[in-house]
């Protein structure tokens, strides 16, 4: 029998959870945009087996869950809720609640196609191990790709997105490499001992004072200890640049580390919303690295970002000049995922004029434009997000026992618990 729902919220997720409720046979009385007398008079004037509540942020449904609480102590309550530690509150306080978010249920369909072609969708594993699923549904785990990703890291480190950690680096290794060469040019020509040979190069690096036994070896030797101080001066310069800058700055990337911006085989994510946040931490955690675009420092997923180390350049996703620098031709993915569908497109042109065979995949909310997007310009994987979530939250409202959906050729897919 159809079951009588009760949705609450706002956005275009919420008409599209409509539309899949009466898909799958509810009987769905919407109450769009609700104060808390208009949730009131719904709950009174017809009692519901289960009442949705979806909207973009946190506040509504939080709001609503309470409230639907406090009036009816039985009625199963689905929620949208993003932050994981308040959905965990909530579901210690509130019985009957089942929390999920838009960004929890698009980003395994997101994720899958940045890894590899043919892949609909990723799973976070249960036992730890991420699960890909295919087009055809078939499951298998995924084992993250240990070698390419020591490479990535090695490339991160010698070749660094940052500027300043790139003075930092450099002038640090130009460092030591003079006072090796000092050292052990002392040894072999002046004929001192390891301890002396190392107490006169560090007084020198450190300009104390120079090491005084170099006045009594030959002419050569004294040009070539001109050159290494004159190269130390230098790299000195470059260093204490570099610790200034990051010392003063705010910084949201990082020299060594997981917040280091990887050069090699990783995937470029622009825009760091909920969806674009829930999507870097599956990556990572199939072992895929990941750098961030955002244009908003002040968004609240940065926070979330920082952390987790998640390597965060600030800038417009669609500037040619700045997905260079992020060795777009390198990378083995670019996912645009703002809440702009025009953005994700502009994006994914951009990025297409860069690199050709890059795989590039798109987060849409409006059908329509999905459409158009798949159909006209074929410049990507394109996920109609609000689709996808809207057929799992539709079924886990009428009791179904799915548990993930993953998009296959633009449609939904349910899957039910491993």
């Amino acid at each position: 029998m159809p079951r009588n729902v009760l949705l609450a919220g706002i956005g275009d997720l919420f008409v599209e959870v409509g539309e899949a409720l009466e898909e799958r046979g509810a009987e769905v009385h919407r109450c769009e945009e609700p104060d808390d007398a208009a949730v009131r008079d719904a709950l009174a004037d017809r009692r519901p087996d289960v009442v949705c509540l979806v909207a973009p942020s946190d506040e509504l449904p939080l709001r609503l869950a309470l409230l639907v609480r406090h009036l009816d102590e039985d009625v199963p309550i689905v929620a949208t809720i993003f932050d994981q530690s308040l959905a965990r509150q909530l579901e210690d306080a509130i019985p009957r609640l089942d929390v999920t978010s838009l960004a929890e249920i698009a980003a395994p369909s997101l994720a899958g196609p940045c890894i590899e072609d043919g892949l609909a969708g990723v799973l976070p594993g249960g036992d730890g191990v991420p699960q890909a699923i295919g087009d055809d549904l078939s499951r298998r785990d995924v084992h993250p790709p240990a070698a390419r990703w020591a490479r990535a890291l090695f490339t991160a480190i010698f070749k660094p997105y940052d500027r300043s950690a790139a003075l930092l680096f450099y002038g640090a290794i130009g460092l030591v490499t003079m006072l090796v060469l000092e050292t052990v040019g002392a040894m072999i020509v002046l004929e001192q001992g390891f301890p002396d040979a190392l107490y006169g190069s560090t007084k020198s690096l450190a300009t104390v004072g120079p090491n005084t036994a170099v006045q009594k070896g030959p002419g050569w030797f004294k040009l070539a200890m001109v050159a290494t101080m004159l190269l130390t001066l230098l790299s000195a310069a470059c260093f204490t640049g570099g610790l200034i800058d990051r010392l003063t700055s705010r910084r949201l990337t990082g020299l060594v580390g997981l917040n280091a911006v990887p050069r090699r085989d990783h995937v470029v994510v622009v825009g760091l919303g909920q969806v674009g946040y829930r999507l870097c931490t599956l990556l990572r955690e199939c072992g895929i690295p990941v750098v961030v675009v955002e244009a908003d420092e002040d968004d609240e997923s940065v926070g979330h970002a920082r952390r987790d180390k998640l390597p965060i350049v600030i800038g417009r996703g669609a500037d040619p000049v700045l997905l260079r620098r992020l060795s777009l031709d390198r990378a083995r993915a670019l996912a645009a995922v703002t809440p702009d569908d025009l953005t994700n497109v502009e994006v994914a042109m951009t990025a297409r004029s860069l690199a050709d065979d890059l795989r590039v995949v798109l987060r849409a909310g409006d059908g329509e434009v999905a459409q158009e997007t798949g159909s006209l310009f074929r410049i990507g994987h394109v996920i109609d997000v609000h689709r996808v979530a809207a057929a799992l939250i539709a079924a886990r409202a009428l009791g179904g026992d799915e548990q993930a959906v993953v998009a296959v050729d633009g449609e939904a897919k349910l899957l039910p618990a491993a």
